[in-house]
């Protein structure tokens, strides 16, 4: 993933999470609604200036919008990719011991 990419998924998740709508982020940093809609497109990308008014109207520092690891729901989905199997597995047996020693007790 580039660093566009990032930024514009990282400013989407964070635009929605601080209840903006795209009309409302444009306002809070004195751009037009087309201008973020370009944006969220892919199709232009912000100068530094306009960097860090998007991120103070956010409340985010500027490099959260940078991170690679991204927004916690990006975050989440890398965790469950690389974790839920064996967190299945581990479950699964810890079920199956509880429902034999219920069973045992019967």
């Amino acid at each position: 993933m580039g660093i566009r990419h990032t930024f514009i998924q990282n400013m989407k998740y964070y635009r929605k999470q601080a209840g903006l709508t795209q009309e409302k982020l444009a306002e809070a940093i004195g751009m037009s609604v087309s201008y973020i809609g370009d944006m969220e497109a892919r199709e232009r990308f912000p100068s530094a200036e306009t960097i860090d008014k998007i991120a103070k109207a956010l409340n985010v520092p500027p490099s959260v919008l940078f991170n690679e690891k991204g927004s916690p729901n990006a975050i989440k989905s890398t965790f469950l990719k690389k974790y839920s199997k064996s967190l299945k597995e581990t479950l699964s047996k810890r079920v199956n011991s509880a429902i034999e020693e219920v069973c045992d007790l019967l």
